[in-house]
């Protein structure tokens, strides 16, 4: 009968997902060497896990999923800017575009880049009445925080690019 030969310490910290040296260091202090599943079932019961930034995974793939949306929507509102500059009617895009643009996260957006024609339509029946007294009263949704090191002018791309996500609208439109 043949027996299983014990795994290596290199083996052992590619399964368990840490440092070779480490496997040491837990050896040391107990941790047994002679299977995978020993081991683990001790570092579970032994080993106080610490949270680290680095590994929080889920902000890893929330700027993964952001930087796509970011070039999603800049490829269709490239693609926009080129159609309307051929002529084409661009009206039947706006929604796709504006979903597109509404799935950027805050901290991606300015990354998105718009043609002033194409904007002009996205933003068309809000800056309609951008001059009026009333204005604020007339609109209604959400612009989301921008850096505040980018003062008025980062604001006032923030607010424009809610309005061109369909984020800010007039109270009376149902878009």
């Amino acid at each position: 009968m043949k027996t299983i030969a014990k795994p290596t310490q290199k083996a052992l910290a590619a399964a368990l997902g840490i440092d070779p040296a480490m496997v040491s260091r837990d050896k040391r202090k107990g941790m047994p060497i002679h299977s995978i599943e020993a081991a683990q079932r001790w570092r579970d019961e032994n080993l106080r896990v610490r949270y680290t930034p680095e590994k929080d995974y889920g902000a890893v793939t929330r700027a993964i999923d952001g930087e796509s949306a970011a070039k999603q929507a800049s490829s269709l509102l490239h693609a926009a800017g080129e159609l309307w500059e051929a002529g084409g009617d661009v009206f039947p895009m706006l929604y796709t575009i504006r979903q597109a643009m509404a799935s950027v996260p805050p901290s991606q957006r300015n990354r998105v880049l718009v043609s002033f024609e194409v904007m002009d339509l996205l933003t068309a029946e809000v800056r309609l009445f951008k001059d009026r007294d009333d204005f604020f009263d007339l609109i209604e949704g959400k612009c989301y925080p921008c850096d505040k090191e980018a003062g008025d002018d980062g604001f006032m791309g923030a607010f424009w690019y809610a309005v061109a996500a369909g984020e800010i609208r007039l109270k009376h439109a149902q878009t």
